[in-house]
């Protein structure tokens, strides 16, 4: 339960900028993408240090751009219908929302993108097709008709038991941008152990030694028991007697 509420009810996350809603005051390209001076660019962090869209809830006009951009790991922005999370809407509808897989590797000095623009304010339920990624909540709605839908989608997706890739790139378009202008930090990166190999598992501690019992030693032969005095008896041995006369 408690991993549930974390996956639905997130703001913000340590390795993630607040959102940065940027307005223009001239027409302006994004990712060969033309933006009027009256709509804005709203930035949307996927993956990073959990897999997750932050936010995972917007609000955006006819006329927006949602730029995708793309923290660690590998993912996806794939829309799904409402009642069916974790498959592609392509399926259905040939021009449903897929950005294909983009991925973010330690030491990029870029951030792929995809930018996505608004063209109706229907509601648009978003998933990550990256391996087991949306049953672990990576999903996000795009004009929620009320804070319910996030909640529903999430639990129904976590519902599900594997997840379907979409096929084409398309309803937007897949650029990059430099790293310090992205809207998150990268996670730190992983140590690796000399030579590149991954670092041996920790030996376990040795166990203590056994330490032996001691020898019962045995009494001495002429030992006595304190208070006691102990007297030897010698037996003579037997003797034949003489057979009788016939």
């Amino acid at each position: 339960m408690l991993f549930f509420a974390s996956s639905v009810l997130f703001a913000v996350a340590v390795s993630a900028h607040p959102s940065r809603l940027i307005s223009r005051q001239s027409p302006a390209g994004v990712g060969g993408l033309k933006i009027a001076a009256a709509n804005r660019i709203i930035p949307v962090v996927v993956g990073g240090a959990q897999d997750t869209f932050i936010p995972n809830t917007v609000t955006a006009a006819v006329g927006d751009i949602i730029q995708f951009q793309f923290s660690n790991g590998n993912h996806t922005v794939t829309q799904s219908a409402a009642d069916a999370p974790c498959t592609p809407l392509q399926a259905t509808v040939a021009t449903a929302i897929h950005s294909g897989h983009i991925p973010f590797e330690d030491g990029q000095t870029t951030v792929g993108t995809f930018n996505m623009p608004v063209t109706n304010a229907d509601t648009m339920f978003l998933y990550c097709a990256t391996g087991p990624h949306c049953q672990e909540g990576q999903v996000m709605v795009v004009n929620p008709t009320d804070d319910q839908q996030i909640v529903n989608y999430v639990k129904a997706s976590m519902g599900t038991t594997a997840s379907t890739d979409g096929n084409a790139v398309t309803g937007g378009t897949v650029a990059s941008l430099p790293l310090e202008a992205a809207a998150f930090v990268p996670a730190p990166a992983q140590e690796a152990a000399p030579g590149g190999a991954a670092a041996p598992p920790a030996a376990p501690p040795a166990a203590p030694p056994a330490v032996a019992a001691p020898a019962a030693s045995a009494p001495a032969a002429n030992s006595s028991v304190p208070g006691t005095t102990t007297t030897f008896v010698t037996v003579p041995a037997p003797t034949a007697s003489p057979a009788p006369a016939a």
